[in-house]
């Protein structure tokens, strides 16, 4: 914590001596040095500290351009230093975390990744030490009664507006009679002085009880594809405020290893345990079969891999990336090196992410760990099965669960240092009070570990999860989200969904939610990347096990037998424009189940979908009748020891269908020159049109129905392109089957053009020469009125296998 800012006394009592890390001697003894000369070259004359300022920055956007170019590390000649950062008479500038960490991080050695996080901690600790900072943060104060004006300002609008819209040459001229637009000028000075008086402002005023009052800007150092540039103002907790807009929020750590982030994660582990009626203590449970097993004895960290043989305690769980290699990336426990590992593990052999969750670990009072590819024998079929199987279990019953959100691979590490942007600033002065700025931190945006499959359940099932982001910590439990800077609640982020799902999960749940959060849970699920295909099944069988022992229903592949009819109406979704995928000949999931395709995501949109205050899409059943019996589902479903893949399932379903062929088209259609009264637009189109021509569609019609009065561009939607070659593949013009399956009306709460009562059938075609059976491929939907709606009126009653 900066001198300036103390340790909160709340968190006093959760400072601990720790012992010896493993790791950070190197660390620290590389960021000795020339520290003492790098400060002193910030003492300069305000005209020189302006213009390092402007270099830096330009110097940054540079980086940005660089990073965005090519998808990698500014440097690119493996060299152990990063080139391209440094600005004389400054402190090093590296990149956005938000950009950065978007890109791929598999050029940096681990050598550069280290200099990155020294650089990264050079400049926190300048910023801390004796209220030195390069960006000449501390403001005279204004007058005492500045904040108490009352006088009307029609350019800031007093910070009470909730989207106050502005520019950057209107706040420069009213700066003179406005405190306020003048401390909003100062606030956006600590970050840039390049920016062009027609830039966009906007103030965002609290809206919610917690908020900060929020500066965007467009300033000229964003770059394409970036977040719009913003930043906060707060004041400490406690401290009284000039404006009643600026609330209060608290300074974060800078370094997720220090003492003062571990206290703040002591505490809210504390607090959890002693204060959460919904989050279990999990302090005395059956450990997992393995764990790690670590301990210091004085001289040198010992490390160990251990049998339990059903003992009970506390342990934490690792949630990490594996990497673009997978298990190539990971130390990893074999049957070659099993006795091997039970009697040590050498630390230095241990990778970055594992040694900081082992450190940890240690921190948070617990002497186990659980990593996957440590505790679980890779290569062993039998072995994987099993303890796969138990996933779900290990992470509902840890301690707490350690998160290496920020980092990519296990070389990444979990600890990690905020640039000093990212520090509150001091503004405002003014007796009993200071007014803080730093730019916005955007909490879990673009997290790599939140982008896996297998995550999703650990997350979900865990009942406290601790994340190491690239700027704070960050704090879930089934009772609360929180981060350093308290701004998570406050935000929409993809750790949004934690509280809701431990609420709905309970024995008083109706049927309707549970059928409701289980197709929430699949959009959010289909979403996500998984390295192996085969784990779809597997990485979300946990939470089926634990939404089953509520539900007290049957599960196959993905879809429940108590809501199967809705279930079976998923989409595919391959985005605007864009060539279905093929379907993979590997994929072993039956037809009928939204895990046989590759697409970007799974919605039941059509089903019923709405959007919540917050901005979240939540599904809901909009099914009025439904037109098909399920006769039988063939298969096993889930039960101890499987995770319901039912790779041999089929259904037999009974209903009225109807006869039609599909045809395959391109998706894009030339440009036609007389359209454009500009070549260059006709040129640039046809050139887009040309790397695109091959790209296509295909479109459904059914016997009975005139093609002039038919138009099935957006009424058919595909599972997989089924014009790809290979064993899926079907031709153009070949016979389908359309069964009816359910009527869906409109929502009044829905604008008319988008809801609309609609008709919502199967898209099968035959398995030759086999009878009656048949291979989903996709999802048709007309409007009950619609002249397609009326070949149902001549459609047969047929009973069909689909496989």
């Amino acid at each position: 914590m900066s001198s300036r800012h103390p340790l909160p006394p709340h968190l006093a009592q959760f400072v601990h001596e720790d012992e010896p890390s493993f790791f950070t001697d190197e660390v620290r003894s590389e960021q000795q040095g020339d520290l003492h000369r790098r400060v002193e070259d910030l003492r300069c004359d305000q005209d020189e500290r302006n213009a390092a300022i402007n270099e830096a920055w330009r110097t940054r956007e540079m980086i940005k351009n660089v990073l965005i170019r090519y998808r990698g590390f500014a440097t690119r000649d493996g060299r152990d230093e990063p080139t391209g950062l440094e600005v004389p008479g400054v402190l090093a500038v590296t990149p956005d975390w938000n950009v950065y960490e978007s890109k791929q991080q598999n050029d940096m050695s681990l050598e550069q990744k280290r200099a990155r996080d020294i650089v990264a901690m050079r400049n926190n600790k300048l910023s801390r030490r004796n209220g030195l900072d390069m960006f000449n943060l501390f403001r005279k104060p204004h007058a005492k009664s500045s904040g108490n004006s009352t006088k009307k300002c029609e350019t800031c609008l007093n910070l009470q507006d909730t989207y106050g819209k502005t520019s950057l040459g209107k706040l420069q001229r009213s700066r003179k009679g406005c405190p306020t637009c003048r401390m909003i000028l100062n606030a956006l000075g600590v970050y840039s002085r390049v920016f062009d008086e027609d830039d966009k402002v906007r103030i965002f005023a609290p809206i919610a009880r917690g908020n900060t009052l929020r500066i965007w800007c467009q300033g000229k150092q964003s770059t394409v594809g970036e977040i719009p540039f913003m930043i906060e103002l707060y004041v400490l907790p406690g401290q009284p405020s000039p404006w009643s807009s600026i609330s209060a929020s608290t300074e974060i750590s800078g370094d997720t290893s220090s003492p003062e982030a571990f206290a703040q994660a002591r505490y809210w582990l504390s607090n959890c345990i002693q204060n959460h009626d919904r989050c279990p203590s999990n302090q005395d449970v059956h450990l997992p079969t393995r764990l790690l097993y670590f301990k210091y004895d004085g001289e040198r960290w010992h490390v160990r891999l251990a049998e339990t043989l059903g003992s009970v305690g506390r342990y934490a769980c690792l949630s990490h990336c594996w990497g673009e290699q997978g298990a190539a990336e990971v130390l990893r426990t074999e049957r070659g090196n099993y006795e091997d590992h039970l009697k040590e593990i050498s630390v230095q052999s241990l990778p970055r992410t594992f040694q900081h969750a082992i450190v940890s670990s240690r921190r948070l009072g617990l002497q186990y760990l659980w990593i996957d590819s440590l505790c679980i024998i890779q290569g062993d079929d039998e072995d994987w099965g099993a303890e796969a199987a138990k996933m779900g279990s290990y992470y509902g019953n840890a301690y707490v669960t350690i998160a290496a959100s920020w980092s990519s691979g296990p070389k990444g590490g979990c600890f990690s240092y905020a640039e000093p942007e990212y520090i509150g600033r001091q503004l405002y002065r003014q007796e009993g009070c200071t007014v803080n700025v730093r730019r916005i931190i955007a909490h879990g945006y673009r997290w790599p570990l939140l982008g896996r499959g297998w995550v999703y359940q650990e997350r979900l099932l865990s009942p406290r999860v601790l994340h190491f982001g690239p700027l704070e910590l960050v704090w879930e439990c089934y009772t609360c989200t929180t981060c350093e800077c308290t701004q998570s609640d406050n935000l929409h982020t993809e750790l949004s969904n934690k509280i809701e799902h431990s609420q709905i999960m309970g024995r008083t749940t109706t049927r309707e939610i549970f059928r409701n959060r289980w197709r929430n849970m699949i959009q959010e699920y289909s979403r996500l990347d998984l390295t192996v295909a085969k784990d779809r099944f597997p990485a979300l069988a946990g939470l089926a096990k634990q939404m089953q022992s509520y539900r007290k229903s049957d599960y196959y592949a993905g879809l429940w037998a108590d809501s199967f009819i809705g279930d079976l109406l998923w989409e595919a979704n391959y985005g605007t424009f864009e060539q279905a995928e093929p379907r993979k000949s590997d994929n072993k999931a039956p037809t009928w189940s939204w895990a046989s395709v590759n697409a970007h995501s799974i919605n039941y949109g059509n089903v019923g979908t709405m959007v919540t205050q917050s901005g979240v899409e939540r599904c809901y059943d909009r099914i009025q009748t439904t037109f098909v019996n399920l006769l039988s589902i063939d298969g096993k479903p889930l039960a101890k020891g499987n995770f319901g893949e039912s790779e041999d399932c089929h259904i037999v379903l009974r209903g009225p269908c109807v006869k039609g062929i599909v045809e395959h088209s391109p998706i894009h259609t030339p440009p036609d020159p007389k359209t454009y009264s500009n070549p260059r637009s006709y040129e640039t189109q046809k050139e887009y049109y040309e790397e695109r021509k091959h790209k296509l569609k295909s479109v459904l019609r059914l016997d009975g129905v005139e093609s002039s009065t038919f138009n099935s561009g957006h009424e058919f939607t595909l599972d997989y392109g089924l014009f790809h070659k290979g064993r899926y593949h079907i031709d153009s013009g070949a016979s389908i089957l359309v069964v009816k399956m359910a009527a869906v009306e409109a929502d009044d709460a829905i604008d008319t053009i988008y809801s609309n009562d609609q008709i919502l059938c199967l898209v099968l075609r035959q398995l030759l020469p086999l009878a009656r059976t048949y291979e989903r491929i996709g999802l048709a939907k007309w409007r009950s009125n619609d002249d397609s709606v009326k070949a149902f009126e001549k459609a047969e009653d047929k009973i069909l296998k689909i496989i």
